[in-house]
């Protein structure tokens, strides 16, 4: 559902993968230009959250899974919008390996001020243009999801004056199927 780019700025953001040759969750989507790699602020799991919008406690207790802050990198330029710059945090989960051994991912982009509008904007244009559905969320009116392919597996909360995209990046079909039933419990953890 995510891009092939994904996985390569997971790869610029600190992340060992084994099979380099994936293109997301389901390999549906657009390919993007991936970012060159800069410094990233490696957080362990049960410390400081980074600023993150969610922490790995919250993320296994809603998907099952045993998730790890990987990285955090403030003022990052988004790959779909370059001008926009965002707070991006990886969490891995290593007891879920996917295709090619790699770590099921989530990243969670948040956008404040100015840009916020733009960056929901382009994950509405994003998952419509890709085939997929977008969804309103039902107990909290500012989020959306989008279904592809059968799945739900990445959304966006706008407050306004900011935005989080929140996104599975690696995620097998299987996976992907598995995380559907339980992704609102995912963006509900989102502070």
């Amino acid at each position: 559902m995510r891009r092939a780019g994904e996985l390569f700025v997971m790869l610029a953001l600190g992340l060992a993968a084994a099979g380099c040759g994936s293109s997301g969750p389901t390999a549906a989507g657009t390919p993007t230009a991936a970012a060159p790699a800069t410094a990233a602020t490696t957080t362990a799991a049960g410390s400081d959250t980074g600023g993150c919008p969610l922490s790995a406690e919250d993320l296994s207790a809603a998907t099952g899974m045993t998730f790890e802050l990987a990285t955090t990198e403030p003022d990052r330029a988004l790959e779909t919008l370059e001008t926009v710059k965002a707070l991006v945090c990886v969490f891995t989960a290593a007891d879920e390996p996917q295709a090619g051994g790699d770590r099921l991912g989530l990243r969670a982009d948040t956008v404040t001020g100015a840009d916020a509008e733009a960056v929901t904007a382009e994950f509405e244009r994003s998952c419509t243009s890709n085939g997929g559905t977008l969804n309103d969320v039902t107990a909290d009116d500012d989020a959306q999801t989008c279904t592809s392919r059968g799945s739900t597996i990445e959304g966006n909360i706008d407050s306004g004056d900011r935005t989080v995209n929140v996104y599975f990046v690696n995620a097998d079909d299987a996976t992907a199927a598995a995380l559907t039933p339980n992704f609102d419990k995912v963006l509900d953890a989102v502070d």
